[in-house]
């Protein structure tokens, strides 16, 4: 019994450690769009309690990309650039996922 649930328990928090692939940058079909950049950048941040329990941890670089995606107003996204940080709290750590990117009006 004690086995089982020692068993179960490294499964739980294993399974709390999985994050989502995040694609970068918009889809190339024919070619990308030239004209004028602009500079967007996005970010997001989650917490790690007593370096154990993630809050809002795994998903932050999505939870930037379309935080990115929603400033680029459905235009070209290229040049991108991620960047994290961390800084220690009283109870735990802060991590923070930074995206620029470049923003190219695309020609329709």
């Amino acid at each position: 019994m004690t086995r089982r649930l020692a068993m179960f328990a490294a499964a739980l928090a294993l399974a709390a450690c999985e994050g989502v692939p995040v694609r970068l940058g918009t889809p190339v079909k024919d070619s990308a769009p030239q004209g004028t950049a602009r500079e967007i950048t996005a970010e997001s941040c989650g917490f790690q309690l007593l370096l154990l329990i993630p809050i809002a941890i795994n998903d932050r670089q999505g939870r930037a990309y379309r935080q990115l995606e929603k400033l680029a107003f459905g235009d070209f996204i290229t040049d991108v650039r991620v960047q994290e940080r961390w800084t220690y709290a009283f109870v735990g750590t802060i991590y923070c996922t930074s995206i620029q990117a470049k923003a190219v009006r695309s020609s329709a």
